[in-house]
């Protein structure tokens, strides 16, 4: 009868004798503020140092049933990040600053006057979450690509609890993650190559404004004039050549 490959001396002689087990508390997490937000980094280092608790993110392989013969077998289509959110649990100091620095962050994102949405590239950041071992050393580390805190929990206040302090849940939303130990990383792909029949629209009217002002001073033309031989339909061309 053939043993098993397991037993107790075995496991304990591996753990033992490498760097033993990943521990839960042993944990970094460091936010990059957004462009809008990088007078705010002391907020942020504070936000960094508060944090109770997180997660390192999930990742699931979408499949499909295929059936060609005999028995159906699950073939991989596609691959989802766990991107609509993730938690982090901060705690909150005396004077707010770590409430306040997400306030101020998600007030860029969808302002509160006016309720117009700002510029993807003035809100989004990334995200590092980093495994430690008892040293401090980095053992393993993620980065969330695109990430903008989406979702923040009300802060009890109660006469009751005399002994607790505030813990603040902000859910994070990002486009993926990836392992920053990787050492070759694919770029992604042209939206008019990922889907050529939908057609790429560059929302930012900045970029649309700088090439109109090329166009102009390269044409020498007056402002308020247009080119009779150029259309809207060229000048959307050109943003979106250069989005693509």
């Amino acid at each position: 009868m053939a043993s098993s490959n397991w037993n107790l001396s075995k496991f304990r002689s591996e753990v033992l004798s490498g760097a033993g087990l990943s521990r839960t508390n042993r944990f970094e997490v460091v936010i990059t503020p957004p462009p809008k937000l990088a007078s705010s980094f002391s907020e942020s280092y504070l936000s960094s140092l508060y944090v109770e608790q997180a997660s390192l993110p999930l990742l699931n392989l979408t499949v499909k049933p295929l059936k060609i013969f005999g028995p159906s077998y699950q073939r991989p289509i596609s691959s989802e990040y766990g991107g609509e959110g993730i938690s982090l649990t901060f705690h909150v100091d005396r004077e707010m600053k770590v409430r306040k620095f997400f306030e101020n962050w998600m007030h860029i994102i969808v302002d509160p006057d006016t309720f117009t949405v700002g510029y993807q590239s003035d809100y989004i950041a990334d995200v590092y979450i980093k495994q430690l071992d008892e040293q401090d050393n980095v053992t393993y580390e993620v980065k969330l690509i695109e990430a903008f805190p989406r979702s923040m929990n009300m802060l009890e206040l109660n006469n009751g609890s005399t002994n607790q302090t505030h813990r603040l849940n902000i859910i994070f939303a990002y486009r993926n993650w990836i392992n920053t130990s990787r050492q070759v990383q694919a770029q992604p792909l042209p939206r008019n190559v990922v889907n050529p029949q939908v057609p790429v629209v560059e929302t930012d009217t900045r970029l649309r404004n700088d090439i109109i002002t090329n166009y102009r001073l390269k044409n020498v033309l007056p402002t308020g004039q247009n080119d009779p031989g150029t259309t809207n339909e060229d000048m959307a061309f050109g943003v979106n050549g250069l989005s693509g």
